[in-house]
């Protein structure tokens, strides 16, 4: 007795009328083929009878294409440019957020480009120079009483035009650095 004579399983005639259909998703059976093969299938009581059903198909679709030759993936490229825009907007979060918006700066994108960390480095040292002067003048205004409390409004002038003129500079030239600042972040 050969194979072909042995009786097919119901998981085998199952497994028939998925590859049928498929073919039939592939387009490579019309819709009147699909139904007679499948009819065929399902009625199959032996193996040869349920081969049968495959007959004059191909097993794989033929490619219509010839497949690409393989290339490697370009290198990942730093951005080479002299980050102006964004250190001048590094320079400028130092309105709205103090010291917080150049540290995220620095943290995010002066990962990317050292040139944009550069100008953010410079503007998160300026900033925090200008918060522990303003701690410190507190501190001593507190200890004389209110008497150095005039400075406030000096320094917060100094501070002020210092952010906008280190943002304005850093647009127009690409280089700047502030005067009287510690800088305490490489």
């Amino acid at each position: 007795m050969s194979t072909s004579d042995l009786l097919v399983t119901p998981a085998q005639r199952d497994r028939a009328v998925e590859i049928l259909k498929e073919m039939y998703a592939d387009g490579r059976l019309d819709h009147m083929e699909f139904d007679l093969r499948l009819e065929k299938a399902l009625k199959a009581r032996t193996r040869a009878e349920l081969n049968s059903t495959f007959d004059g198909l191909v097993a794989r679709p033929v490619p219509t294409f010839a497949p690409a030759a393989f290339t490697r993936p370009a290198p990942i490229q730093r951005y080479q440019g002299d980050g102006r825009g964004m250190g001048t907007v590094a320079h400028w979060l130092g309105y709205p957020t103090f010291f917080v918006g150049p540290a995220i700066m620095v943290a995010t994108t002066g990962q990317k480009n050292p040139a944009v960390r550069r100008h953010a480095v410079e503007a998160l040292n300026f900033q925090l120079t200008a918060f522990g002067a303003f701690a410190a003048l507190g501190i001593l205004t507190g200890f004389t009483h209110g008497f150095l409390g005039f400075l406030f409004p000096i320094l917060g002038i100094l501070w002020f035009m210092l952010t906008g003129i280190g943002g304005l500079a850093t647009a127009a030239t690409g280089k700047f650095r502030y005067p009287f600042t510690l800088r305490l972040i490489k």
